[in-house]
């Protein structure tokens, strides 16, 4: 199986992550990883607070995003924390996308992809809350989208919208 159709199974079976970085770099210094290969948590705490893992989103918790260019989605393995109800940790995870979304990704909160490498969105992206482009090299919205919040368009290269995406406001 390659790492698409991992990412897939990823998100149909909700043990993911998304996270941003500087190219796999954790702002506190840490190092990722390379993609496709398992990264441990070597300060790995089960305790409900920041620390003690690796962090990003996931299904169980939205709204919290670092500082980085990078996105990336990942296998997730192992135990699963939820801090504040916008953070989740975990024990183990393997970056399968780097700057790429996989088909089918539903975010029930907002998604913040301001000022990230990454150029396109995939088919069938459903996000609960909203959803920030701006200053991104994304060009076109994919078809199926849905955005239940705001949809930030300043700064791309978007447009027009594709038949049916119905965000509370467009903000471009």
């Amino acid at each position: 199986m390659d790492l698409q159709q991992m990412a897939v199974q990823a998100v149909k079976s909700g043990n993911w992550i998304l996270r941003r970085s500087h190219n796999g770099k954790s702002y506190n210094g840490f190092i990722w990883s390379a993609v496709g290969e398992w990264t441990e948590a070597p300060d790995w705490d089960p305790a409900p607070r920041c620390g003690g893992g690796l962090h990003g989103c996931g299904p169980e918790a939205w709204g919290f995003f670092t500082e980085g260019l990078t996105v990336d989605f990942c296998i997730t393995d192992g135990p699963r924390v939820v801090i504040d109800a916008e953070k989740l940790k975990v024990s183990r995870a393997m970056i399968l996308l780097r700057n790429a979304l996989p088909e089918g990704l539903q975010v029930g909160g907002s998604l913040d992809l301001r000022g990230t490498q990454i150029t396109a969105l995939p088919e069938g992206l459903q996000v609960g809350g909203s959803l920030d482009l701006r200053g991104t090299q994304i060009t076109a919205l994919p078809e199926g989208l849905q955005v239940g919040g705001s949809l930030y368009l300043r700064g791309t290269q978007i447009t027009a919208l594709p038949e049916g995406v119905k965000p509370c406001q467009i903000i471009g």
